[in-house]
């Protein structure tokens, strides 16, 4: 998944002479195929650079395809590549969401790509929580994956809490091989207890040692009892409370049923987060702070006050936005050039949140919309 250090080095390469050539790549893995498909994109590219910037030479930017022209263009899961390249520098990346074939002649760098990889409803961890066990799986650009735990993890009560003998009224739990612990008490007391402290150290265990350091949501595949008793003890910010699986998870094949869990998952969030964008953009709108006029929204970016910037992923408008807010078709280059491109790129330096999304996602039916700083809609 495209991240936040991907986004900083576009935005730098940015700032370097143009035009650049973009070009996204599938990656199939079937060799023969994705190498036929970058020649042909490259042949593409450098025709248009002719065209439309006839003064730049194509060698100055050949350097940045040539280890790919030959070499390997695979790389682990990545379903496509990026290629950013200027006269003077360059930058690529491997992506982890699929893209379509593209290349591009363009004042800055094609950055869309990026901000559509940067979809952060695929990636989060699955607890799937039983009384006596539980199994983690980590989700990342919709890809699940076990986890495999290490010794030291509280994978079974058993391993946890120890081993339990009752008789009479009397129980007695061996936790190694030299600890004891014995009592006359209620044996369903003790039992509730167990379950408290097994789901307490799981708890304790997952937040430590993933949820903390990775910063991803949580979501919890559990019965209904578990799930109400595991959320009464948590300490976990970054269990999700609204997103849930209520269903006993089959720990002993969790590796069959994670594909399926997880596009339950991964649906489930798109739908949460379609919701609580179209839900900021009507308080938005009924605050007077959203613009969909071109002309407005261009000054507004270059002013730096755009909040939130919403982009359709297929959309594309002509044109070049200037240092000072004008819109430019004049030129051969600034014709082909996507105007959004431009936006997406000026928000994104001047601090403001772009996310390019698909027609469904949209809060909006306008390929493009703005929520503006409040301060900026009061003076709007």
């Amino acid at each position: 998944m495209a991240n936040h250090f991907d986004l900083h080095a576009a935005l730098t390469l940015a700032t370097q002479p143009g035009p650049f050539v973009t070009m996204t790549l599938p990656v199939t893995g079937l060799a023969a195929t994705d190498r036929t498909q970058f020649k042909s994109l490259l042949k593409r590219g450098k025709e248009r650079l002719l065209e439309v910037a006839p003064d730049r030479a194509w060698p100055a930017y050949a350097e940045a395809f040539a280890p790919f022209d030959h070499g390997p263009l695979t790389n682990g899961s990545a379903s496509g590549l990026l290629i950013m390249a200027g006269p003077t520098d360059s930058y690529h990346y491997w992506l982890h969401t699929p893209v379509a074939a593209t290349i591009t002649v363009t004042y800055q760098p094609n950055v869309l790509p990026i901000l559509q990889a940067q979809d952060k409803t695929s990636d989060y961890d699955l607890l799937l929580l039983g009384q006596k066990s539980f199994e983690l799986a980590q989700v990342r650009s919709g890809r699940p994956e076990l986890v495999n735990l290490p010794v030291d993890a509280p994978a079974t009560m058993a391993h946890a809490l120890g081993t339990e003998q009752k008789g009479r009224g009397r129980w007695q739990r061996s936790a190694g091989e030299h600890t004891h612990y014995s009592g006359t008490g209620s044996l369903d007391t003790a039992k509730s207890a167990d379950q408290r402290n097994y789901f307490m150290l799981v708890d304790a265990y997952v937040s430590q040692h993933f949820s903390n350091s990775d910063q991803v949501p949580l979501i919890l595949v559990a019965s209904t009892s578990d799930q109400g008793n595991f959320r009464k003890i948590s300490q976990n910010a970054y269990l999700d409370s609204a997103v849930r699986v209520v269903q006993n998870p089959n720990l002993l094949a969790a590796n069959q049923t994670l594909a399926a869990l997880t596009l339950s998952v991964t649906e489930q969030r798109h739908q949460q987060a379609t919701q609580i964008r179209s839900d900021a953009y009507n308080q938005a709108r009924q605050g007077e702070q959203v613009l969909q006029d071109l002309g407005a929204l261009a000054t507004a970016a270059v002013q730096g006050q755009v909040l939130k910037l919403w982009l359709r992923d297929d959309a594309s408008q002509p044109g070049h936005l200037t240092a000072d807010g004008a819109i430019m078709t004049t030129t051969a280059l600034s014709r082909q050039n996507n105007l959004y491109n431009d936006l997406a790129l000026l928000v994104s330096r001047r601090g403001g949140q772009v996310e390019v999304l698909p027609a469904e996602a949209m809060p909006t039916r306008s390929p493009v919309a703005a929520q503006l700083r409040l301060r900026a809609a009061v003076l709007h």
